[in-house]
This record gives C-alpha cells, sequence and structure tokens, in this order.
C-alpha cells in the first residue's frame, strides 16, 4: 500500500501520515478481528512500507524536526546516538498510527465485521 521511492510523489506530512495508517490498517483489523494470538504474516509487506516510509519522513524528508532537528541523513552517516533518536521516533509514529487506526476501527466495528466476512 504504501509506495516505493519510485513511484513516490511529493507527500507532505499529513499525506505521509495517512499513507501510514492505511498500511497499519490490516494489521489492527486482523487483531480486532481474530485476536493477537491468531494475527497471520499477511500484513508484513504493509506494516514494512509503512516503517520504510516512517523512516524516510524522519531520516530524509526532516518532517519530525523538532524531536531531531532538521537534516537529511542517512544511517550510515549518522551516529550511534542519531540514529537510536530516529528508531525512538519512528516507533513513536508507528504506535501513534496503530492507536488512531484501531480507534477508527472500533468505531466502525460492525462494518469492519461485516467486511471481514467476506476476506475469510
Amino acid at each position: 500500500m504504501v509506495p516505493d521511492e519510485t513511484q513516490e510523489s511529493s507527500m507532505n506530512k499529513a499525506q505521509i501520515i495517512a499513507s501510514i495508517d492505511v498500511a497499519m490498517g490490516g494489521h489492527v483489523a486482523e487483531k480486532l478481528i481474530i485476536g493477537n494470538e491468531k494475527i497471520s504474516s499477511g500484513c508484513g509487506s504493509d506494516l514494512r512500507g509503512a516503517t520504510d516510509l516512517a523512516v524516510r519522513a524522519v531520516r530524509l524528508y526532516g518532517m519530525f524536526g523538532e524531536e531531531l532537528g532538521y537534516s537529511s541523513t542517512q544511517k550510515k552517516e549518522a551516529s550511534d546516538d542519531y540514529n537510536a533518536k530516529v528508531d525512538k521516533c519512528v516507533k513513536k509514529i508507528l504506535d501513534e498510527s496503530f492507536t488512531r487506526v484501531e480507534l477508527l476501527l472500533q468505531t466502525k466495528d460492525k462494518e469492519l465485521r461485516r467486511l471481514s466476512k467476506y476476506l475469510y
């Protein structure tokens, strides 16, 4: 669901966050419908895409500069301390996305369950 760097046109911060939320949707839906213990590997590529997009937003686009400063730095060019801060910021973005999507899908529980009947 998340475009790679070659497919991506200019995106603003809100669009990137929305794309991360969309990618997080399958994982959250599985958790709500079938439970944590039965979550499949099916949404792994979406989670990987969400993570990659969050990393690019933080590391390359400076979109979360209020937490890390405004720079564009590749992992190999940065200190271990800076890379740890990037990881922490990416985790925060993904955790906040999970929470947003979970709340949204909980409010749409009836629709989600109806849709899930056609997917399983």
